[in-house]
């Protein structure tokens, strides 16, 4: 029996003739994804029964000639060599390849072929030509492989349209991040699964849509922040994820979306962030308090701000302009960064990349608007200052807690790291994540990153400090100098010292320390004339002066001409205007003079139509009561009605 969907009170139900519920939407939907499991299964060994079947088919057409098939050029043969020139059918079969193939217009086909031994024969006919056998290693390989491509296709196929069925295209707004990961949790099953359903919640609840969206997307933009933060700490502790999890991506879209919500509502954005700014500053406060409790020693404590906080950071750069002299979000943001760089200690080598991200993230911040950022450039020289090689020279640290560092007895191995770790070709690369950060790149990769934001800042600053290019990279400059890539006692790389040689380059050219500098010149006072405020004389116009565009390649006459009938004309506009002008008053006023007389005429009419209802009421006044207040005159009639005495006989007579 054929079976009916209804939509009752517990959901969509299947009925049958009778009425009767036989099952839930969400039982089927169940039953469905076992059956697509058994029938991805079934079909992957049905492909790869057909593998067999077809692989075995070309075992058989191997054993005889390819004179059904088309072979494609660089296909490997076995060629039967000069059959026509054999004696008594001679047969003698070589290796070769197809170099070409031939086809006619009675449509028949040839093949060129190269053997193996570098002879060669063309037009050879398909009865001629036998294909290779291949190993069974081949054989079984390519059944994986075919295997493998039909199960990842079905299983595509049937996540997509489970995704389809089951995830639906309007979602409520979540007003916490935990409701956002128990959404997130029963929808998605991959990284852009989780992406799709952020979007659709800002697609469906929009302040595009409905203003009265306001307050609630204001609360879904401070989730998606804590959302960022945490996929970001998770890329610290776990890594990117594979192409399941995809959490760099992840970020990416989230970016986008914060960013579609900003414009949506700036206002809303911009109090969002500066809360979430403060929470950011106290957290920050309360663990620098805590490592004071905490001995020098121990490496596992870390007052810096987390990976997810950083990247979030990072994004800010992306969502608000950074060029702007004053910026309610990105200036209070750059504030902190400072006060991170400058107050935080740094206890191990996670604290160190830790501040170099920072110092990174404040140069990125500060390069399109040409500005200093001299918490950045001081932690910069420390870090390089690590790297020089210990007991050498009294080494001086802009940043305090990098002079604490660099008497712990891991930071004075650095050096030793770096030589040690021999040449290479590829400069390592500064990653995020915990595992790859304990591996032995690591200090190279710090040292070479620090290369290359100073060298990216000097080239940004380069001309744009008027002469302070010096001041500005004396700490970098002495740190460049301390390194001494060549030393005896501990050489750095060739790698590394080409990276120093460089930085060092670029930095020498900002500063332009071969060039001697200008003296200072005492600038003289104003003088009176341009102290003076300037007068600005009325133009008037002169008419035997004034000429226009019109009256080029004029003669004085016909220009003059031309002039005095353009001042009639104009004149003659200006007496019409008056003259409409002058009708409209008259006509006003006329109209506001008839307007009281006859208001006064109306007046005077109304006040004797009042006195004449006034006596019509009297009257009949009189005639209902019997007429006993008439007396004196009258009509006849009643006169003659009184005296009978008929009238108001009924009402008791006269009075």
């Amino acid at each position: 029996d054929e079976l009916e969907a209804r939509f009752t009170a517990d959901g969509l139900v299947y009925v049958d003739k009778n009425g009767n519920v036989v099952k839930k939407a969400g039982e089927e939907s169940e039953e469905g994804d076992d059956d697509s499991d058994d029938e991805t299964n079934e079909d992957s060994e049905e492909s790869g029964n057909e593998s067999e079947e077809s692989s075995s088919e070309e075992d058989e057409q191997e054993e005889t000639t390819a004179v059904n098939k088309i072979l494609a050029i660089g296909m490997r043969v076995k060629g039967r060599y000069r059959a026509k020139e054999q004696f008594d059918g001679k047969e003698t079969w070589c290796d070769a390849k197809i170099s070409g193939v031939n086809h006619s217009k009675n449509g028949n086909v040839t093949y060129d072929i190269t053997y193996d031994d570098g002879d060669y024969e063309d037009d050879v006919e398909p009865q001629n030509i036998r294909i290779a056998k291949k190993t069974d290693e081949e054989k079984q390989k390519e059944k994986r492989e075919e295997k493998d491509k039909a199960v990842k296709k079905l299983k595509r196929q049937k996540a997509k349209e489970k995704a389809r069925q089951e995830m639906p295209f309007v979602f409520e707004v979540p007003t916490t991040l935990e409701a956002l990961h128990d959404m997130i949790g029963t929808y998605a099953s991959t990284g852009t699964d989780a992406s799709l359903i952020i979007e659709r919640i800002h697609k469906a609840n929009s302040v595009r849509l409905d203003k009265r969206n306001k307050e609630k997307m204001q609360n879904f933009y401070d989730v998606l922040l804590r959302r960022f933060i945490a996929v970001g700490d998770a890329i610290n502790s776990s890594g990117d994820g594979g192409e399941e999890l995809g959490r760099y991506n992840q970020l990416d879209a989230l970016t986008q979306i914060l960013y579609r919500l900003s414009q949506d509502s700036p206002e809303c954005a911009g109090a969002v962030w500066s809360r979430r700014l403060g929470i950011f500053q106290n957290a920050h406060a309360k663990r620098l308090r805590d490592s004071e409790f905490v001995g020098a020693d121990d490496d596992t404590f870390s007052a810096w701000p987390s990976t997810g906080t950083f990247l979030l950071l990072r994004a800010l750069g992306h969502i608000f302009p950074v060029t702007d002299l004053r910026h309610q979000v990105v200036t209070p943001a750059l504030l902190f960064l400072g006060q991170v760089i400058a107050q935080t200690p740094v206890r191990s080598t996670n604290d160190l990349i830790m501040g170099v991200l920072c110092s990174g993230l404040m140069i990125e911040y500060t390069k399109e608007a040409k500005r200093i950022a001299p918490e950045a450039l001081a932690f910069l020289a420390g870090a390089l200052r690590l790297f020089t090689i210990p007991n050498t020279d009294n080494v001086h640290f802009a940043i305090p807690s990098l002079e604490t560092a660099s008497k712990s007895p891991n930071f004075k191995k650095m050096r030793a790291f770096v030589s040690e770790f021999g040449d290479f070709d590829e400069v390592p690369k500064l990653s995020l994540e915990e595992d790859e950060m304990e591996d032995g790149k690591t200090h190279v990769a710090v040292l070479c990153s620090v290369l290359s934001i100073v060298k990216k800042s000097a080239e940004t600053l380069k001309i744009s400090l008027r002469n302070a290019e010096s001041e500005t990279f004396s700490e970098i400059t002495d740190s460049l100098l301390c390194l001494k890539p060549s030393s005896k006692n501990a050489p750095f790389p060739a790698c590394v010292a080409s990276h120093v040689q460089r930085t060092a380059a670029a930095v020498s050219d900002a500063c332009k320390l071969d060039v001697p500098r200008t003296p200072l010149r005492r600038r003289t006072g104003l003088s009176i004339s341009e102290r003076a405020i300037k007068s600005l004389a009325p133009r008037m116009e002169d008419p035997s002066r004034y000429s226009m565009s019109k009256d080029k390649g004029k003669s004085a006459s016909q220009a003059a001409i031309d002039r005095t009938r353009r001042e009639f004309k104009r004149e003659q506009k200006a007496v019409s205007r008056e003259l409409r002008l002058d009708a409209a008053f008259i006509e006003n006023e006329r109209r506001k003079d008839q307007e009281r007389q006859d208001s006064k005429e109306r007046t005077k009419r109304n006040k004797n139509f009042a006195w004449l209802e006034g006596e019509q009421a009297a009257m009949n006044q009189q005639v209902r009561l019997g007429g006993g207040l008439i007396s004196g005159g009258g009509t006849g009639l009643v006169r003659a009605k009184v005296k009978t005495g008929k009238m108001g006989i009924k009402k008791g007579g006269k009075f």
